[in-house]
């Protein structure tokens, strides 16, 4: 506590003596969707949206599954006894899980792939040729090893890959379930979409410092492909310890790290293409809150350490630094109400629900990853409940939250811009908005959280092994606490379904690309190009 409270004081005065101008709509020219060209390359990065779409229902409707199991767990309200198939013979409790998992992974993952590629020639106006057929391999590529990764976690788990299981099959490690080969598919997958973005933002690159917001960008997605490779570091025959060592460095480096870094280099590239920030103030944002993210993030990830056989000084270091993950968040969330007022100021900015996506990531960044955070990794709490409903809780507002808020915003920022302004409604996604968010937050504060709560009582007075019991999900006061997060799930079920049919609504409505861009086409390149 007391470093905690040190590293906050310094936090704070750190971020109060670096200057930064707060995003404004005064006095700017804020550029309207239709005085933005389109070109084809942007038409390709478009098409990341459905297919992310796709999984991102897919993930929501396994969840519901999922949360049913709990209470009836040999079946789904009754359809077994229709159509007289056993659904956990087709999809066992660890499949439908696994998958569950691994799409909100991939459908983040994905949308913000394409909105990598699409805000260069926004910014820049610059077209490389053959971009857009490069965007499409990408995106074939991405397609591939997602259904080659899901089908072969369900074919090795039933055994139809011999000795081979771990490398096209079922790896068996959370969150990296998919065979190896799978792995190395997604790895290319990042190095394509690097070499994309470079040939992109290369008149940016070529004219700012290595420390520019186009140099941020590539920096945060290299991170994210860089920690991946730790997953490589292991193999069946590798001790167990050192197997769980590098999968935590994959798994929560990105999410305590490299994930953030991204969601902050990624708006203060939104905020500079709406003209609501010069890129040199972008910058210098981005480079302060990167490094309080990373600081903390890369020393906050030892607090699995000690659950994976490693000395017991762990378990107060690595939780002491992943608290201290909560001062950057706090920092985000002001930046974000920073930028709720520059949206207010004029009532004509054209841009208020994309920012409306955008802000809710930063206040549900706070709560899920900063203040559930905070609490599950204070050392005398995450001894007793780790991987209690605790932690679940904390993960779905945080990756939901904070990061499948951010894509979903950068949809409808891409969305908005490629729509013919004319025909351009927002009615179904602002829909979609308020039923992800009411119901995360009915299935998180009166669901999830209450059970881990019990949890973590049944961990103290009890046991560990109590507290995870089928005994103790059997409990009255517990099932009904589960029935309680059906109006939650409902409703974030809804909001996809919404979401997706929106999007087919919206295919027709696209309007066409330039055939020959320049810099002249984009409202705000010339700007963004000359803010030296």
């Amino acid at each position: 506590m007391v470093l905690l409270v040190a590293a906050a004081g310094g936090g704070i005065w750190l971020y109060q003596s670096v200057s930064l101008p707060e995003p404004s709509a005064s006095d700017l020219s804020v550029p309207e969707p239709g005085d933005v060209s389109i070109f084809p390359s942007q038409r390709a990065a478009l098409r990341f949206i459905p297919v992310a779409a796709g999984l991102f229902l897919a993930q929501v409707l396994l969840g519901g599954l999922l949360a049913h199991f709990y209470i009836e767990r040999a079946g789904f309200f009754g359809i077994e006894e229709i159509f007289g198939v056993h659904i956990l013979q087709l999809l066992p409790f660890a499949i439908a899980k696994t998958w569950h998992i691994d799409l909100g992974i991939l459908w983040i993952a994905a949308t913000w792939l394409g909105a990598g590629l699409f805000l260069p020639p926004l910014l820049t106006g610059h077209e490389p040729k053959r971009q857009s057929t490069y965007i499409d391999i990408l995106l074939g590529a991405i397609v591939v090893v997602t259904v080659g990764g899901l089908g072969g976690i369900w074919l090795g788990s039933h055994g139809y890959f011999g000795d081979l299981w771990w490398l096209i099959g079922n790896e068996g490690l959370e969150y990296l379930e998919v065979g190896k080969v799978w792995q190395v598919g997604l790895l290319a997958g990042f190095g394509l979409w690097a070499v994309l973005s470079i040939r992109g933002l290369k008149p940016l690159l070529d004219r700012e410092p290595v420390f520019g917001l186009a140099h941020m960008i590539l920096y945060a997605g290299g991170s994210i492909a860089l920690l991946f490779t730790a997953g490589f570091f292991f193999t069946p025959e590798t001790n167990i310890a050192v197997t769980e060592f590098w999968r935590w460095w994959v798994v929560h480096m990105w999410v305590e790290g490299a994930f953030e870094f991204f969601i902050v280099a990624i708006i203060g590239l939104t905020l500079v293409s709406m003209n609501l920030l010069s890129r040199r103030s972008a910058e210098k944002a981005v480079m302060l809150q990167a490094l309080l993210v990373m600081s903390t993030g890369v020393i906050g990830v030892s607090h699995h350490y000690w659950w994976v056989g490693m000395p017991d000084m762990w378990v107060p270091i690595g939780s002491v630094f992943s608290t201290l993950e909560l001062l950057p968040l706090v920092f985000i969330l002001y930046e974000a109400l920073g930028q709720y007022r520059a949206m207010s100021e004029t009532g004509g900015f054209p841009y208020k629900l994309p920012f409306m996506f955008i802000i809710a990531s930063g206040v549900w960044n706070f709560v899920g990853a900063g203040v559930l955070g905070f609490f599950i990794n204070l050392p005398l709490i995450n001894y007793y409940e780790h991987g209690t409903y605790l932690t679940v809780g904390h993960a779905h507002a945080a990756m939901f939250g904070a990061f499948g808020f951010l894509a979903l915003g950068m949809v409808t920022y891409m969305l908005q811009l490629a729509i013919k302004p004319g025909r351009w409604d927002g009615s179904w996604l602002r829909a979609a908005f308020w039923c992800w968010n009411v119901g995360l937050a009915l299935m998180v504060f009166v669901s999830v959280l209450p059970v881990g709560f019990l949890q973590l009582e049944a961990a103290f007075t009890g046991s560990y092994a109590a507290a995870r019991s089928v005994a103790f999900y059997n409990q009255p006061l517990v099932q009904t606490l589960f029935w309680a997060r059906l109006p939650g799930d409902t409703l974030i079920i809804l909001g996809t379904a919404i979401y997706a049919a929106d999007l087919i609504r919206k295919r027709f409505v696209l309007r066409a690309s330039e055939d020959d861009p320049t810099v002249e086409d984009m409202a705000v390149a010339e700007g963004v190009m000359g803010d030296d």
